[in-house]
């Protein structure tokens, strides 16, 4: 009784009181559930399907290809913030030149190209190898592959594929620099190497 009778007194500050706290006890439960379902994007958004081809083409220079998909599930859209591939043949013969260059692409700091949320993009990218030094370095290659009996072609050389895609989460933009300490709950780095993928 003594407590209701003290409330009835302070009914201002009681009031107060009830409507802070109640606003900090929705604002905790909304910051843990945006939270979660972060962290459930983080998870879900993948890279699926990659495949990687080498062809022939005019001129008798050599296309090599990447294609892979980003598989976006969550409520949220991205944005990309960078986006590489490296593709290259690793060179055991050559002690001087152990890795031989046969493709790249980067594009970044981008002004953003958006992924919508729940849908997967098709990332294809592609270079077209025509200096004679390097299309004479895979030849060499491929001749001193028949010596150990393998019969590898340019089109079937083992290539290796580097992919990394950093993105953000668009509906949490901020300032990238100054709020550095929001960077990584927004950030989902994804990537994909045919080098580490199982057989």
């Amino acid at each position: 009784m003594e407590i209701i009778r003290k409330a009835k007194k302070h009914w201002v500050t009681v009031t107060l009181y009830l409507v802070f706290s109640l606003f900090f006890v929705g604002a905790c439960l909304v910051s843990a559930n945006t939270y979660s379902a972060i962290a459930q994007a983080q998870r879900d958004i993948s890279l699926q399907n990659p495949e990687f081809d080498a062809e022939i083409v005019q001129k008798g220079h050599l296309n090599v290809s990447f294609n892979v998909q980003l598989y976006n599930p969550s409520r949220y859209t991205l944005h990309v913030y960078t986006l590489s591939w490296y593709a290259k043949l690793e060179n055991a013969s050559s002690p001087d030149a152990p890795v031989i260059p046969v493709g790249e692409d980067y594009v970044g700091p981008t002004q953003y190209l958006k992924v919508p949320a729940k849908t997967t993009l098709n990332y294809t990218l592609w270079y077209e190898v025509s200096d004679p030094a390097t299309l004479a370095k895979l030849f060499g290659f491929v001749n001193y592959s028949q010596g150990l009996g393998q019969s590898y072609t340019l089109e079937t050389l083992p290539y290796i594929h580097d992919f990394s895609i950093m993105l953000m989460i668009g509906e949490f933009e901020h300032e990238y620099v100054r709020e550095g300490y929001l960077n990584e709950l927004v950030t989902i780095n994804l990537t994909y190497s045919s080098d580490e993928a199982p057989a």
